[in-house]
């Protein structure tokens, strides 16, 4: 093997070792055993009720603290007004309970219900403010229903809070029948909605909507630029952690059939953010320990020892402490941490102990890839086998793509997608500037994009005489932005027609990028107009421009730095999955299909442009030429007709820029039109068809690059001096 394929070859082989041993068949069987104790508890002999309480009580921490991982692990939006939901969840669902007879089931959705409503004003005034703003404004919201909201009489009739009798459900000797008073029934009861949440949060964090709640979190520039309506989905986020917040506290009001307003303060916030950040933010199973840790606290721990009760709080703190210093990831990370510790200076220190299980590990990893194996070749009844793609081995010094591989890469990834991948269900409007109607147009679909490597030339637009296209897709006419009294651009006008590679030049200052950022929708012009595939956008937002077609780079990286490269690409698929929020909670039979689909996209994608062996890499810490080339692979998902570049070509070598002009001629192939900023002067007259030179804000020059480079006011603003002098 060549030395330039061998650290391709070794990564080859680690990251199925990897796989394997995150998922072994302990996992399953481990959960399995756990599941059979919860549910064989309550019928032990002479088993101690507290022990069942306890349970009741881990299951109502886990829901609540299931809502605080959602909203402010994937949204990324802080609340320290948790238990102020909880509490709205816990009396509205006794208030209805009490005045208008809805009970159990029913009082569970009322509950849900109220905090939903609740969270959606919440999230309407937060969507205006961030970071530590968001975080006193919802601790304002909390001060406000402990001092105002839970003293109404109409919702809390007394100071020593509010109780439901004990009912039933059914009749007695008949099936479904619940007596609420039975603390067995309340166990399963709390476990079944424990589950119910757990089961909804896992979905929607492994779905289309998942993904656009990590974008958000991660970048909200890139989020929108994606198609992703920022403020819908934070609104979304607030709405579904309200939901489960809500549903906690009607669990509460269910098992404990009374409640106070002591149990809602802004402390108790505190306590359910504490239980959240000690299971760790984002980890689901960390959420399980650490609900599961806090209610043995005050459910054993302090029943057992009372004088400990008045010490909660300390120890909350103390195990926030020690997860903030030595375990950031929370009890989610510890088991990862746990086999790092294991591989470091266990087996160091017990060598023996290693060698004596490597045999049975090996076994096992064989065992399970050739499971796996079987499993994803074997064909499913009434269906063809998959197509067998051969490997194309890339020498890894290469630094540009040849068309001959492309075209043995085309080949090979069409024959598995191109039948599969149906017609995207976004439509784009499509015309020039002339006032006549547009046309319609879809994304490019799949199979056109990788067949295009071995295809003919398909430029999109037609030739006219003076050199441009038709249509126009970008017409900026007299744009002019200001902020405050800076005017950074100044009467501009630019056109990018169909098919061609439009560049944007000019000296530092000279407002490039926020004429960039008026056409996309980062600012709004102070005076002028922009037009979109004949459409005029100059007020819409961020997201509705991208939906009509439109993709970008950023000049700072603005990849989602917690995401692994395959799921920084499926969030580009937004727009074409159509997944909702019932379908990506209760993974429907078209759910599915449709993430299929994004990930045989993705797939496609990753292989056409050498990089699949960074798939399950996480994109902090990757090369920065990869994560130039992972951005334009995600242009490439999104299917757009028109990808705008801001400075791609900023902190590449010499070898990473040919490759990246190779595939910028490869874009416009296949009839993908660009507009580039770019400093590096010789990169964009080598590459693009026209050219626009701004210079304090001011449009100075426009034409074909052997016109640019001989303009007079070209010269003198890149050298300083006049034309003459530098000749």
């Amino acid at each position: 093997m060549p030395a330039a394929e061998a650290p391709a070859a070794a990564a080859a082989e680690v990251e199925p070792a990897r796989a394997v041993s995150s998922v072994g068949l302990g996992t399953g069987l481990r959960v399995t055993l756990v599941l059979l104790a919860v549910l064989v508890l309550p019928f032990i002999p002479h088993i101690s009720l507290d022990h069942l309480n306890t349970v009741v009580l881990a299951s109502e921490y886990l829901v609540i603290t299931l809502s605080l991982v959602l909203l402010v692990g994937l949204v990324g939006q802080i609340s320290l007004a948790q238990a102020a939901l909880v509490g709205v969840g816990a009396f509205t669902s006794a208030l209805f309970i009490n005045r208008f007879s809805v009970h159990f089931p029913f009082s569970l959705i009322v509950g849900s219900a109220a905090g939903v409503v609740t969270a959606v004003a919440i999230g309407l005034v937060a969507l205006r403010v961030r970071g530590l703003f968001l975080a006193v404004a919802t601790l304002i919201f909390a001060y406000l229903c402990d001092q105002y909201l839970f003293v109404q009489h109409w919702l809390v009739p007394s100071q020593s809070g509010v109780s439901i009798g004990f009912e039933a459900v059914g009749t007695p000797g008949t099936l479904p029948y619940f007596d609420l008073g039975d603390l067995r029934v309340i166990y399963f009861i709390a476990l079944a909605v424990a589950a119910f949440s757990l089961y909804s949060v896992a979905n929607l964090r492994d779905s289309r909507i998942g993904r656009a709640f990590a974008s958000v979190r991660g970048s909200e520039v890139a989020a929108a630029s994606l198609g992703i309506d920022v403020m819908r989905f934070k609104l979304l986020g607030f709405a579904c952690a309200g939901a489960l917040a809500g549903l906690g506290g009607a669990l509460t009001m269910t098992a404990s059939r009374s409640v106070t307003p002591d149990q809602f303060t802004f402390v108790q916030s505190l306590f359910f953010l504490s239980i959240a950040v000690v299971g760790g933010l984002r980890s689901i199973g960390g959420a399980i320990a650490s609900s599961a840790l806090f209610a043995g606290l005050v459910g054993e721990v302090f029943v057992r020892y009372p004088k400990l009760a008045d010490y909660l709080d300390l120890i909350s703190a103390g195990l926030l402490i020690v997860v903030l210093l030595f375990f950031q990831g929370g009890l989610g990370a510890l088991p990862e941490r746990l086999q790092v510790l294991w591989a470091t200076r266990m087996r160091q220190r017990l060598p023996w102990l290693a060698r004596a299980g490597a045999p049975f590990a090996r076994a096992r990893a064989i065992f399970v890839t050739r499971l796996r194996v079987s499993r994803r070749q074997a064909p499913a009844a009434g269906r063809k086998a998959p197509v067998r793609v051969e490997p194309v081995e890339v020498a890894a010094a290469e630094s540009k793509p040849r068309p001959r591989l492309f075209a043995a890469r085309a080949n090979q990834v069409t024959a598995r997608i191109a039948a599969a991948w149906p017609r995207p269900r976004l439509r784009v409007l499509r015309g020039g500037a002339t006032g006549a109607e547009p046309a319609k147009l879809e994304p490019i679909p799949l199979a056109t994009l990788v067949a295009g490597m071995a295809a003919p030339a398909q430029v999109a637009g037609t030739a006219l005489d003076d050199g441009r296209r038709e249509p126009v897709l970008i017409a900026a006419e007299h744009v002019t932005v200001r902020f405050g009294g800076l005017t950074a651009v100044n009467d501009a006008s630019i056109q990018v027609c169909a098919g061609e590679i439009v560049g944007l030049i000019g000296p530092n200052g000279a407002g490039k990028t926020t004429l960039f950022n008026s056409l996309l929708g980062l600012n709004q012009p102070t005076a002028g107009q922009v037009q979109l595939y004949g459409r005029d956008v100059t007020t819409w937002p961020v997201h509705r421009r991208a939906a009509l077609g439109v993709g970008r780079t950023f000049q700072i990286l603005q990849l989602f730095g917690d995401l692994t490269v395959f799921d920084n690409l499926l969030v580009a698929t937004h727009l074409q999955n159509r997944t909702g929020l019932w379908g990506s909670l209760f993974v429907t039979a078209r759910a599915r299909r449709r993430e299929a689909e994004a990930r045989a996209r993705v797939s496609a994608i990753l292989k056409l442009m050498d990089l699949e062996q960074f798939a399950n890499r996480r994109v902090a810490g990757l090369p920065f030429g990869v994560l130039r080339l992972v951005e334009v692979a995600r242009t490439l998902v999104t299917g757009a007709r028109l990808v705008c570049f801001d400075e791609p070509a900023s902190g590449l070598d010499s070898a990473e820029t040919e490759r990246l002009i190779e595939w910028f001629r490869f874009l416009r192939r296949i009839g993908i039109t660009l507009l580039v900023i770019e400093h590096d002067v010789s990169m964009v007259v080598r590459l693009c068809d026209y050219i626009y030179v701004l210079d304090q804000g001011r449009l100075i020059a426009e034409g074909t690059p052997s016109a640019i480079q001989r303009h007079p006011e070209v010269i003198a603003s890149y050298l300083g001096r006049a034309s003459e002098e530098a000749v």
